[in-house]
């Protein structure tokens, strides 16, 4: 995450202080990556997206982790559908002491989760249709919002979605040369 802030924001003038602590999440899910998507939208909600990120948290949870994660999205209308799916699936119950609750501090827009941390936060990008490039544009111009998502993890960072196509969104090209 230091590399990609330090590049995207701080033209990698940054000196990284930080050790790398343990991580149950990075554990069981492997290092910092982007998972690739290629879906479909309604709105710039990608069903596929949010079931990846369904399959990556039932890991979790059947391995025992705490869910300290954040669910972080540029767009309000992947924030919602993200949540409405979540509860839908039931994952939740018992593994969290309030499911609503739950869903609404933890997934959120870049912009809700601004000054929070957890041990790994889970970038979903929707707007997987190459029409909705306006949309991956408007994220991709300036650093900020790509910064705020990507600092909010202390250990590990997931980003599911399109690489093809968000890689080519401004500042996302330097995400897509630092992630595997």
């Amino acid at each position: 995450m230091f590399s990609i802030s330090n590049s995207i924001a701080y033209e990698n003038l940054m000196v990284q202080a930080k050790v790398t602590k343990s991580s149950t999440i990075r554990d069981v899910l492997g290092t910092s990556r982007w998972i690739n998507v290629e879906g479909s939208g309604e709105e710039k909600w990608c069903r596929q997206e949010g079931d990846e990120l369904l399959k990556l948290l039932y890991d979790l949870r059947s391995q025992g982790c705490i869910p300290d994660f954040y669910i972080v999205t540029p767009f309000v209308v992947v924030q919602d559908r993200m949540r409405e799916v979540l509860l839908a699936s039931g994952l939740l119950k018992g593994w969290v002491e309030n499911p609503y609750q739950w869903v609404r501090s933890r997934i959120g827009t870049v912009h809700t989760v601004q000054g929070r941390e957890a041990e790994a936060v889970f970038f979903i990008l929707g707007a997987p249709d190459v029409i909705q490039r306006g949309a991956r544009d408007w994220a991709g111009s300036q650093p900020n919002l790509l910064n705020v998502a990507v600092t909010r993890a202390k250990e590990a960072l997931y980003v599911v979605g399109n690489r093809s196509l968000w890689k080519k969104a401004g500042v996302f090209q330097s995400l897509d040369d630092l992630l595997s």
